[in-house]
C-alpha cells in the first residue's frame, strides 16, 4: 500500500473555510442518498461559531447544516450539500481505484488528505482527476507503507506536527513548563482554543499509533 498526504482546494465548503478565522472542520464520514443530498457529519472547531453560521448560510457548496453535538469547545455539524453536480465529488474516484481516506482536515489552507492507495497508478488516476476538473492538488508526502508503518507511523497533520514541535522547543512539555498554553498560540498565531484542540488530537494519534487503540 501507498500512504499519500495531499492538499485539495476542493469547493466542499470553501466559502466557510475562507470566511472564518482559525477554523478546523475534521471530516468523520459522507452520506450519499438516491431521493435525499448528501451529508456529512464533521467536528468544527472555531473560536465564533456566529461566524460559522453565516458563512454556512452563504456557502454555495451547503444546502442546510444542524449542530447535533458539542463538547470542549467544538460542535458536530451534519451538513446537507447542494446537488453533486455542482461540485464535483472526488470521493467515487477515490472508492474507484480502491482507495481509503484515513482523515481529512478542512483549514484555510484547504482539505488536507491522508489517503491509503492500492498503488501508484491509483495516485496517478486521482491526481489526473482532480486536475481535469480544475480541483488545485498538491502531493505533500508519498510514501511505501509497510506492516510496522500501519502500527507506529503517527497520522498528524501539519498543524498538529507544527504544535507538538513547537510546544517541545518552547518548553510546554517540561516540568515546570516553560511556557503556557496562551503562549504557545501566540507563538503559532492562532487561539488559545485552537491550540488545546490540536495537543489533544495531535497527542492522541501519537498514542493511538504507538500503544494501540
Amino acid at each position: 500500500m501507498l500512504l499519500a498526504e495531499l492538499t485539495l482546494q476542493h469547493p466542499i465548503l470553501l466559502e466557510t473555510l475562507g470566511r472564518v478565522p482559525d477554523i478546523e472542520v475534521v471530516w468523520q464520514e459522507t452520506h450519499r442518498h438516491e431521493d435525499r443530498p448528501t451529508q456529512m457529519l464533521c467536528w468544527i472547531l472555531a473560536d465564533d461559531f456566529d461566524a460559522v453560521a453565516s458563512a454556512m448560510a452563504d456557502d454555495p457548496s451547503v444546502r442546510d447544516s444542524t449542530v447535533v453535538a458539542a463538547l470542549d469547545g467544538r460542535r458536530l455539524f451534519r451538513v446537507d450539500f447542494t446537488d453533486p453536480t455542482a461540485t464535483v465529488d472526488v470521493v467515487p474516484q477515490l472508492v474507484a481505484v480502491g482507495a481509503v481516506v484515513d482523515e481529512a482536515v478542512g483549514t484555510a489552507a484547504g482539505w488536507w488528505l491522508r489517503i491509503q492507495f492500492p498503488d501508484r497508478d491509483a495516485v496517478e488516476s486521482v491526481y489526473e482527476f482532480c486536475r481535469d476538473h480544475d480541483i488545485p492538488v498538491t502531493v505533500e508526502r508519498l510514501y511505501e507503507q509497510t506492516d510496522w508503518e500501519m502500527q507506529h507511523v503517527p497520522a498528524l497533520t501539519d498543524s498538529q506536527r507544527e504544535l507538538l514541535c513547537e510546544a517541545l522547543a518552547s518548553g510546554y512539555l517540561e516540568i515546570p513548563r516553560r511556557c503556557s498554553l496562551a503562549e504557545l498560540a501566540a507563538e503559532l498565531g492562532i487561539s488559545e482554543s485552537a491550540a488545546s484542540e490540536r495537543f489533544r488530537r495531535g497527542v492522541r494519534g501519537l498514542v493511538e499509533q504507538t500503544l494501540g487503540t
